[in-house]
């Protein structure tokens, strides 16, 4: 169990940041484990040839034994949504001991993967061959997407602020996954194997959601700034082999109106804006709120006079 603690001015500094190396870095869990990861099959489909072109020898290897990754290669975002060039420019200037350290604290107290034992007599050479694999992977695989990816991941923020406002800081903590919970100032996080009390001490805690996690997981060296990823609500909407396909067929199962809204809703919206958007009449659009309220594929949270809908869990798994 990891606790992290706060006191009022800790409190004040929670943030959120999409970081596009993050999620280039988490999406190679998918490739060594496609079952646990199956809602992104279709990005393995669609990107399994540019494999001969990568070094994915190194690539593989950066994924260390039970899934843990080098915490150098997620370096901290300075920016609520930083540009990954900028930030494989951080990883290229990286400390040669921080490599060191980081490469042996995610083998977990295994010997090093070969094509990583370089690092003792060459870091630095080691470091510029990563940062160029993690940039020709993200180019060729998930640069084509990004716009629709990044697209869910500040939906997800945008409905976090918006508990945050509403509910404070245990409500958006306890929403944001179930291995959280919110009590006498800390944080804790139910990670398996973890034993650790930090306290936060004016660094703040920086949330990073993504779409290839699946509970939330902290960095491995607790030393640094505290943060916490966890998977992005809509996540599974990332990829469709035929999205046509899978509208028709909600569509066939709860209306076309119902579905469009379904659709519309991966971020928090007000009846008002959704009328806008579908140019429907904004009682029919209650109406059809309420039924699909009732029957949980919504939740709903007032923002100061407004109420706005966004797609619950169950919502997110009908639209995958």
């Amino acid at each position: 169990m990891l606790h992290l603690r706060f006191d009022a001015d800790d409190l004040a500094s929670v943030r959120f940041a999409c970081s596009p190396l993050q999620e280039a870095v988490m999406s190679l869990w998918v490739w060594q484990n496609p079952v646990k990861y199956v809602i992104h099959q279709p990005m393995v489909h669609l990107s399994a040839h540019h494999l001969t072109s990568l070094d994915w020898g190194l690539l593989q290897a950066l994924v260390g034994p039970g899934g843990f990754i080098p915490d150098f290669i997620t370096p901290y975002p300075t920016a609520p949504r930083p540009d990954i060039y900028d930030e494989l420019a951080v990883v290229r200037a990286m400390d040669r001991g921080v490599v060191i350290r980081d490469l042996i604290s995610a083998a977990n107290g295994r010997r090093l993967h070969p094509r990583l034992e370089s690092v003792h007599r060459d870091p630095l050479g080691l470091l510029g061959e990563i940062a160029e694999a993690l940039r020709v992977y993200w180019d060729r695989v998930l640069a084509p997407h990004w716009p629709r990816l990044l697209a869910i991941l500040e939906g997800d923020v945008r409905y976090r602020a918006s508990k945050l406002a509403d509910e404070g800081a245990q409500g958006l903590f306890r929403d944001i996954d179930r291995g959280l919970s919110w009590g006498n100032g800390a944080l804790s996080l139910d990670e398996p194997g973890l034993e650790a009390d930090i306290a936060v001490r004016g660094r703040g805690l920086t949330f990073t959601p993504s779409l290839f996690c699946n509970r939330a997981v902290s960095l491995v060296d607790h030393l640094q700034p505290p943060r916490l990823f966890y998977p992005a609500r809509g996540r599974g909407t990332a990829w469709g082999a035929n999205p046509a396909a899978g509208r028709r067929a909600v569509a066939d199962l709860v209306g076309r109106t119902r579905a469009q809204l379904l659709e519309v809703l991966s971020e928090p919206l007000s009846t008002t804006e959704l009328a806008r958007r579908l140019g429907l009449s904004q009682g029919a659009v209650s109406q059809h709120l309420g039924i699909l309220h009732r029957a949980g594929l919504l939740d709903r949270a007032r923002q100061g006079h407004a109420i706005l809908y966004s797609r619950s869990v169950l919502g997110d798994r009908l639209m995958a």
